[in-house]
């Protein structure tokens, strides 16, 4: 599996999480807006962790 698909089942894991335990309605255009965005996104995410864990 590669990490941005891993990503973007986390994104939808998370989203699904949200729906369940708090009771959050997203609709499914929404979801994917995010998951694409994260997705999108991670090596952005991926180099602040690096400059996080360098200082």
């Amino acid at each position: 599996m590669r990490i941005e698909e891993l990503v973007y089942r986390v994104a939808e894991e998370t989203l699904r999480l949200l729906e369940k335990r708090y009771h959050y309605r997203i609709s499914n255009e929404h979801k994917k807006d995010i998951q694409d965005t994260v997705r999108d996104n991670l090596n952005s995410l991926l180099n602040d962790e690096t400059r996080q864990e360098a200082n």
